[in-house]
Parts: C-alpha cells; structure tokens; sequence
C-alpha cells in the first residue's frame, strides 16, 4: 500500500474528515488532500506528527512506498546542495560588482578584468547546469525569484537578465569604447542565445 492510501485508510478508520486532520496537525485541508494524494509529502516533523496522531508506526506508513522514499532522498540532495549553490551565486554576484566598479572607475582590474568576466560566464555555466539537475530531479534549489529569471515561469521573465547585460553592453561601449562594453554585450549574447533556443518555447 502506497503512503497517501495509508494515511486516508488511517484517517477514515478514525472516522475523521480532512478538515478536522488539518485542524488538529495546524496545516491546510489543501495539505492533506496533496500528501493522501502524494501531490506533495509532509516533512520529517509533520511525518511524526502524523505517526503519533492515527497511533501508527513510522516504518508501517513508510513501509515499501518508493516516493515518499524518494521524497526523503532528494531533500537530502537538496541540503547537501544548498551551500553549493549560494557559493555560486555570491561569487557571481562579487565578481559582477567587481566588473562594475571597475566599469565605474571606483577600482583598476586592468589586466584582471577579462580573466574576472571569464569568472562570472563559468559561474553563471556552473548555476545554469545546476539549475538543469534541479529541474530535471526535482530538488527545489532554486528560489521563487530565481525561477522568473531562469524561465520556469516563461520566456518574458527569463529575457530580462540577458536583455539588461546586453543594453549595459552597447551603453558602456558607447561611453567607455568597445573593449570595455564589447565583452559585457558578448556575455549577455551568451546567456541568451540558450534561454531563446530552449525547446519548451516552441
């Protein structure tokens, strides 16, 4: 038996309705429909919670169900992940500061600044390839502003980073000459050409 059909079967043996469930656990009714329909699953609190409410084992709810198990699984992925990928992205987000400043005239690169724009494409490559395992395994790393950016939730929004690097480009190259706003507009190119070619917008 599935985790979802163990959890109805308890509460219906109890003779409890959904909404008393979720009174009682202080979640949604919406909650426990999703978790005795495996849309969702409960976290390791809730699962105790639950264990200790309809007085059943955790190893009986859990007993040969593979998706809460996997469920578990990528929650671990998840944590173990989750320093990764804030490393990268306040790496990416130092180096574009350093770019700027240097942009600005507020510090001198010099010979650093394409070795430091290189930096930020691998940083940027490096999110990007994570955020593909993400999606593809179902992880939850990415936060909800980062899914507007990354195209999760359609095209417009993913066109607003690389849209930004590439007018930033033709600005700076305007005002401080191409070998300083060439690479900038270049990077932007770069970004963009995958996110416009990506086979869910056609």
């Amino acid at each position: 038996m599935k985790f979802g059909d163990r959890l109805k079967k308890s509460r219906l043996e109890k003779g409890l309705t959904q909404e008393q469930v979720a009174q009682n656990l202080y979640v949604t009714r919406q909650t426990i429909s999703g978790w005795e329909n495996e849309i969702s699953y409960p976290d390791i609190i809730n699962l105790i919670k639950l264990s200790d409410y309809y007085q059943v084992s955790l190893d009986t709810l859990l007993k040969e169900d593979r998706g809460m198990r996997e469920y578990m699984e990528k929650k671990e992925v998840t944590k173990s992940l989750r320093p990764v990928y804030n490393m990268l992205m306040f790496t990416d987000l130092l180096l574009i500061v350093l770019l700027i400043s240097n942009i600005m005239d507020f510090i001198k690169l010099g010979i650093l600044f394409i070795p430091t724009l290189f930096l930020v494409l691998f940083t940027v490559y490096a999110l990007n390839r994570l955020k593909s395992f993400d999606s593809s395994s179902s992880l939850g790393l990415t936060y909800e502003w980062q899914k507007y950016l990354s195209g999760y939730k359609g095209l417009k929004y993913a066109l607003v980073l690389p849209t930004f690097i590439i007018l930033s480009g033709l600005i700076i190259s305007v005002l401080k000459g191409m070998l300083v706003g060439g690479p900038i507009f270049l990077a932007g190119l770069i970004i963009l050409i995958p996110i416009v070619t990506k086979k869910r917008w056609h």
